[in-house]
C-alpha cells in the first residue's frame, strides 16, 4: 500500500511541473530492433506556431550500433530541409526545422511530430538522448518572429521547458515490472 501511495504522489509531482515540449524515444512496435522519435507541445502557445522545434540539434547514445534509417520528410521549412549527420555511429547529431503549420497542424499529443527513425542494436538501459546547441520554438508575433528557446547554444535552460522521454520496448517493459513485482515480494 506504501508503494502505491508513493507512485500516486511521484504522479502529482511530475503533473505539477508541466514541461512545454515533450520529445518521445520509442520502439516503433514492429518488433524489431526499430525506433521512433516524436515531438509535441504540451502547453497552449501564445500564438500560432510557426516551428515547434527550430534550430533542433540531438545526440543518441548508447552502447550498440545507431543507425538513421528515415526521417520525416515534412521535417523541413523555408529555411531548408532537415539534414541527418554521423548516421551510423553511436552517436548521431540531428539539424533542421520543424513546421509546426499548414496541413497537419500544431504536432500535440493527438497528433505529434514524427521527427525520425532509427535502428539500434544495444541495451535499452544504455540508450540516451540529449539536446545539442541552440534548440527553440518560433511563434508568429507580428510583424516579427518570437524565438523561445527549449535551450541556447551554450545548452543553458531557456525560457520554454522540455522533457526528454526514453520508452522501453514492451517485453523490457514486461522484466521491469517482474523486477518490482519481486522486490515487493521480496519485501514481505
Amino acid at each position: 500500500m506504501k508503494t502505491l501511495a508513493l507512485i500516486a504522489a511521484a504522479g502529482m509531482a511530475s503533473t505539477a511541473a508541466a514541461q512545454d515540449l515533450c520529445i518521445t524515444v520509442a520502439p516503433d512496435g514492429l518488433g524489431g530492433n526499430g525506433w521512433t522519435i516524436e515531438a509535441e507541445l504540451l502547453t497552449a502557445p501564445p500564438s500560432p506556431i510557426i516551428q515547434i522545434w527550430a534550430n533542433a540539434g540531438f545526440q543518441l547514445s548508447g552502447d550498440g550500433a545507431i543507425n538513421i534509417t528515415s526521417y520525416n520528410a515534412s521535417y523541413d521549412t523555408t529555411l531548408g530541409d532537415a539534414v541527418l549527420t554521423d548516421n551510423g555511429t553511436n552517436t548521431v547529431g540531428f539539424t533542421g526545422d520543424a513546421d509546426g503549420t499548414g496541413f497537419f497542424g500544431t504536432p500535440d499529443a493527438s497528433n505529434p511530430l514524427a521527427v525520425a527513425s532509427f535502428t539500434y542494436d544495444g541495451t535499452f538501459q544504455a540508450l540516451g538522448m540529449s539536446l545539442v546547441g541552440q534548440n527553440s520554438a518560433i511563434f508568429d508575433l507580428p510583424p516579427f518572429n518570437d524565438i523561445r528557446l527549449y535551450q541556447d547554444a551554450q545548452g543553458n535552460a531557456g525560457s520554454l521547458s522540455f522533457e526528454i522521454k526514453i520508452i522501453p520496448a514492451p517485453a523490457s517493459a514486461a522484466l521491469l515490472g517482474l523486477g518490482g513485482l519481486a522486490a515487493v515480494r521480496r519485501r514481505r
